[in-house]
């Protein structure tokens, strides 16, 4: 007896399987307005217990979640497309020290070293734009189903960058599958750069430690110390 076809095979750009129900109409996301981005993206991110996250690159210095955020993801995925471990090293060391973003990158470590976060690079796919799928699980089920995505440019700041607007789509049921299908693509060819990105943040982490509080505050106060670039 022939092997069932998987659940969400790959399928060509534009097409829409009859055996899914419809897709939900998209809710446009524009910076400055309600919904803003940032409020909907820890509040899915907060529900889900698997993220896949798909960014052209990735700062530090940018992230504005908390570690309650990520209470209940079990698995985190993220694949780039340009990944900078110098600009990292230079942003974590005034991350960790922070009393507002210091819990939530040492969360992400550990996360990292408890092999619940997963990063990969992909520099030669070339997708646009970022996107993110949310994944519920339900009372009883083994695996959780792909439920909401964003897509669109990722800020979790406000303030900063652009002159204009910035503009992303939440999406639901049968458009989210889709991008997951996209995402499952593009990951299946990446590169895993977990082990390094975790000797790097997991060694800057373990370095701070070991110093003295006056020299983090010393850190904490001089912006360009150890080349870290301003928020």
């Amino acid at each position: 007896m022939p092997s069932p076809p998987p659940r969400f095979a790959s399928i060509p750009p534009g097409t829409i399987r009859t055996d899914r129900p419809p897709a939900l109409p998209p809710t446009l996301l524009i910076e400055g307005t309600s919904p803003r981005f940032p409020v909907v993206y820890r509040r899915w991110l907060g529900g889900a217990s698997r993220v896949d996250v798909a960014l052209t690159r990735l700062r530090i210095a940018t992230l504005r979640l908390q570690a309650g955020d990520l209470a209940r993801v079990e698995r985190l995925r993220i694949v780039l497309a340009e990944l900078s471990t110098a600009a990292w090293e230079a942003e974590t060391h005034r991350a960790l020290l922070d009393p507002q973003r210091g819990p939530m990158l040492r969360r992400i470590i550990q996360l990292l070293q408890e092999g619940r976060l997963e990063v990969r690079s992909a520099p030669l796919a070339g997708w646009a734009p970022d996107f993110t799928i949310f994944h519920d699980r339900e009372p009883g089920e083994e695996k959780a189903s792909p439920a909401r995505a964003l897509i669109g440019p990722h800020w979790l700041e406000t303030g900063a960058g652009l002159a204009g607007p910035r503009f992303a789509f939440a999406v639901e049921g049968v458009d989210a599958r889709r991008a997951q299908e996209r995402f499952t693509s593009i990951w299946r060819h990446a590169y895993d750069v977990g082990p390094a990105v975790t000797r790097l943040l997991g060694g800057t982490m373990e370095a701070l430690d070991r110093l003295t509080p006056s020299i983090r505050q010393g850190i904490v106060s001089a912006p360009q110390h150890w080349g870290v670039l301003p928020p």
